[in-house]
């Protein structure tokens, strides 16, 4: 579902929704008519204006205020109202920002499945003296959280970490944007090859300060990666495949018609699936209130189920003998996928936001 901002009237994007005359420099962006910015969500406020999400920052910052008159919204080349806000619901496969703090949710998801099946695979380490970026997860395997505990403790500050633990979603991401040329990444391993997947590696601030401190504590400086150290002390243990076999996990549970083999190695039919992979996770209902509905076990159920089945049989579409019983059952999947299929969307038999969309809901 690709949702646009186009600008109607030259405007100015702002950090706050005021005046502008009242923001300083740094908290607005002047832009001029005709431009178009793809959005990540959007949401009407109560004061004239619109808060809107991007793609991909504007002066580092993903998150802007427009006045509502000066633009429109546009979804799949359709204009919509300013009082219908809506969330773009995005798969790893279309996510454009160079932030991967928008994958929070299955991020999420990923290292609790890792922590069931290996539990204590990973501990946090944000009751240590650091600070972290918006995108970092503050994860290592315990020896080295040990070692990061004695550097700091050694040097007597806070420590600035730009990255710490990095799921298979966010790397994944990030390889999307190197092979496209997005974001100024000069280099990225495919998932699970980075050393940012084994929990051992951490991204700082600061480098040459706290180089001494992080070697003599059993940390290593990556070579033409000052910022990056690994973990080289004992008592780890490679962590990697056990993030692939977590997702593997997580999607047989919820798409019981396209199961994958749970052998925690990173193939082909492995990475289209963590590819068509919703940055919310799966099951969340997303911020315009609806579930995004597959076919798991135990099935899914209730009136958002019901009222796709009540719209499917509207359309002339059969959701089988039992009508629209509330269940999300393989009868609703294949009348979701002829739906889908007749009307030029990607058929896989979840309804998202563009099938809700193109049901009317």
């Amino acid at each position: 579902m690709a949702t646009k901002l186009l600008i109607v009237g030259n405007t100015i994007l702002k950090q706050e929704p005021i005046e502008s005359s009242l923001l300083p420099p740094e908290k607005k962006f002047g832009i001029n008519v005709g431009k178009e910015i793809e959005l990540q969500r959007w949401t009407t406020t109560n004061n004239s204006h619109i808060k809107i999400e991007l793609a991909a920052p504007i002066n580092g910052k993903e998150t802007w205020f427009a006045f509502s008159d000066h633009v429109q919204i546009r979804e799949n080349g359709i204009d919509v109202r300013l009082d219908e806000s809506r969330t773009t619901s995005v798969m790893l496969k279309n996510y454009q920002s160079c932030s991967t703090a928008g994958l929070k949710g299955l991020d999420q998801q990923i290292i609790a499945e890792m922590n069931e099946i290996t539990p204590n695979s990973l501990v946090r380490f944000d009751d240590l003296n650091v600070k972290l970026g918006a995108a970092a997860w503050p994860l290592l395997q315990l020896p080295a959280k040990r070692a990061l505990a004695r550097a700091i403790a050694d040097r007597g500050r806070q420590m600035f970490v730009n990255s710490g633990y990095r799921t298979i979603a966010q790397q994944q991401v990030l390889f999307n944007h190197y092979q496209a040329g997005r974001c100024g990444i000069p280099i990225a391993a495919r998932p699970p090859r980075s050393n940012h997947q084994s929990g051992l590696a951490i991204d700082v601030e600061d480098w040459r300060g706290w180089k001494p401190f992080l070697e003599r504590h059993g940390w290593k400086q990556l070579a033409g990666d000052p910022v990056h150290f690994d973990f080289l002390g004992g008592g780890t243990r490679d962590i990697r495949r056990l993030s692939v076999l977590a997702f593997q996990r997580l999607w047989n549970k919820h798409n019981l018609n396209d199961r994958i083999d749970e052998d925690g190695f990173f193939g082909p039919q492995t990475e289209r699936r963590l590819k068509n992979s919703f940055v919310e996770g799966f099951d969340i209902s997303n911020p315009e209130g609806f579930r995004v509905l597959r076919l798991t076990e135990p099935l899914m159920q209730g009136d958002d189920v019901r009222q796709v089945q009540q719209a499917l049989i509207k359309l002339g579409y059969s959701v089988g003998e039992s009508g629209a019983d509330g269940f999300y059952g393989m009868e609703t999947v294949n009348a979701v996928r002829k739906f889908q299929q007749d009307k030029g969307l990607e058929v896989d038999g979840i309804v998202g936001p563009a099938t809700r969309q193109k049901l009317g809901l």
